[in-house]
């Protein structure tokens, strides 16, 4: 249990395939922001007040990064994110750094797995992977899984640690989640002629670490609680977090799921954590001292985490969650508008019922109740939401865009496609986190005191409080949570560019596109081999394989084909 003076901040990032470029762009902002913050509050820590120089214009309170959950794609970048905090040699994109050097978060999500000789969406579609299989072994995934294994080994991995900064809290949570595909079965005792009782399954799985300090020593704590302290200077340990980061992401059918191993004694503390203080539930688990399973991506079944975030938070920060002394942000390049509101009846046709099926069946998992209830518990200034926003010049006038994403086209995998594509939603990301942290996260003047355990000086007031019109037409003073220390004067947009340069008001970037002739170039042949192959994989018949090679792989190619032109065209993707 903690209690401090710190304004607590739980991130969620959502699952969003290749558009995990915009989440990574917005985490790369917000870190740099913080650290810009904290070297200001320090130099004036060292001055003091007294001195002719220090600045009273530098908001002097605290905020802490306690919780950082994430779901597939923004499980990856969780995961880099608390690399990123702890590695000396980690550097922000900004205009210094545009090529993203000793940065996760670009090279991950923009370069990815590009190189001279080829594209990511070019190393998907290799067939190596295919060609290993033995006689009569079915392929694990429609695309070659072995570049993001790769991206993985290079991003995952850290040389020189240093201690979190003073804006990350010492025992933070990284918490991922996965599914289990052969799920934990748990026996509930009842009373009655069997005393066998009832067993029920459950497929929603997480993993959830701590770095080891002087406090939290690795391992499984001694305790019931239900975390893993990762030592990430230990080899080991550095590959726990790399497989965790995999399954998250293993999204089903394109990539391969993932073998998990984890310890027996940390599921069999699950009953606890999931069901409280109910008694009569236990795991039913195999003899072997490992519990092993095999996991796909996360967001299958919680794909916006918070919910967790918040059960993770409470358990650990009680005072500061009834004081509401904290907030949660979620970045969702995804976020569901699907408001449903049509009037026309719906089809119940055999075909139509399947369809509905699965999708009540996904939103119903979906639905977390206790979450909700938490999120709606808590007030107005505790929750927000960064999603994409893109405008563009029509007629001179700053209009929002049709289309926000770039990678956003085939459920989210556009992005592979083209390096460009990511670039762009990188860079929209470090715009919308700017104009967040300026004008959306922030709190009431009058509740400062309470939420921040500070108020800020005439002139930190000055030179970053804005007004917000709220419902009755009146006014009302907002101060940011976290001052972003490139603005000069945020009620009239004044930023600081002899310091700053164009990172002090980041533009919305260019959107890309590319041609029809530069992807046929790139990609038929290579999508009509691999769609061969697959098909003689999954049915190998000589009959078949030779209708396949004759007729089958071109007239399914095309289409496939037709298909991905068609919604990179109508995404105006497609010159």
């Amino acid at each position: 249990m903690t209690n401090n003076k710190k304004f607590k901040i739980c991130l969620t990032l959502a699952g969003a395939v290749s558009a995990g470029a915009y989440t990574a762009g917005v985490m790369d902002y917000l870190l740099e922001t913080l650290e810009l913050w904290e070297q200001a509050k320090k130099k004036n820590r060292t001055l003091g007040k007294k001195h002719p120089k220090y600045d009273f214009s530098v908001p002097m309170h605290d905020v802490e990064l306690d919780v950082i959950s994430g779901a597939s794609a923004g499980g990856i970048t969780a995961s880099l994110a608390l690399l990123n905090l702890i590695d000396s040699e980690y550097q922000p994109v900004n205009r210094n750094n545009t090529t993203g050097k000793n940065n996760r978060f670009y090279q991950s999500w923009v370069e990815m797995g590009d190189d001279e000789q080829a594209t990511t969406f070019e190393k998907l579609l290799n067939t190596n992977d295919l060609k290993k299989l033995a006689k009569g072994q079915k392929p694990q995934a429609l695309l070659n899984t072995d570049p993001i294994d790769l991206i993985a080994n290079q991003a995952i991995n850290i040389e020189t640690i240093k201690n979190y900064p003073a804006y990350v809290s010492h025992n933070m949570d990284l918490v991922l989640t996965t599914t289990n595909l052969d799920g934990i079965n748990f026996k509930i005792n009842f009373d009655g002629n069997d005393s066998s009782g009832s067993v029920i399954t459950s497929h929603a799985a997480f993993f959830r670490y701590k770095l080891a300090n002087k406090q939290f020593k690795k391992g499984i704590p001694h305790a019931e609680e239900l975390y893993y302290v990762l030592d990430l200077n230990q080899p080991k340990h550095l590959n726990y977090l790399r497989e965790a980061t995999l399954s998250t992401a293993a999204f089903p059918l394109a990539l391969k799921p993932r073998e998990v191993a984890i310890s027996q004694k940390y599921i069999a503390r699950y009953p606890k954590y999931i069901f409280g203080t109910t008694t009569g539930i236990q795991p039913v688990l195999p003899s072997d001292s490992d519990y092993q399973y095999h996991a796909i991506d996360g967001g299958l079944i919680n794909n916006e985490p918070f919910a967790l975030a918040l059960k993770v938070f409470r358990e650990k920060s009680p005072i500061q969650f009834v004081k509401e002394q904290y907030a949660i942000i979620m970045i969702d390049p995804f976020p569901n508008k699907d408001h449903n509101s049509s009037k026309e009846v719906a089809s119940t046709d055999v075909i139509s019922v399947v369809k509905r099926m699965f999708k009540s069946l996904r939103n119903e998992v979906m639905f977390n109740r206790s979450g909700i209830l938490d999120a709606i518990n808590t007030k107005n200034n505790s929750k927000f939401l960064i999603e994409p926003v893109r405008k563009h010049q029509v007629d001179g006038v700053l209009t929002r865009a049709e289309n926000d994403l770039a990678t956003a086209p085939l459920s989210g995998f556009a992005g592979f496609i083209d390096k460009s594509f990511r670039k762009h939603d990188f860079e929209l990301g470090r715009h919308n986190c700017q104009t967040f942290l300026r004008y959306h996260f922030n709190l009431p003047e009058e509740t400062l005191q309470e939420k921040l355990n500070a108020q800020p000086t005439v002139q930190a007031s000055h030179r970053f409080e804005i007004f917000v019109e709220n419902d009755s037409s009146n006014t009302s003073k907002r101060f940011p949570i976290i001052p972003d220390l490139r603005v000069l004067r945020a009620s009239t947009h004044e930023v600081d560019q002899a310091q700053y340069g164009s990172d002090a008001q980041l533009q919305f970037p260019e959107y890309p596109s590319i041609t029809e002739a530069y992807f046929c170039k790139k990609y038929q042949k290579l999508l009509r081999k691999r769609i061969e192959l697959l098909a003689n994989c999954l049915l190998p018949h000589f009959w078949f394989s030779v209708a396949n090679k004759l007729f089958l792989k071109n007239k399914l190619s095309k289409k496939l084909e037709k298909i991905l032109l068609e919604k990179l065209r109508i995404a105006q993707l497609i010159k």
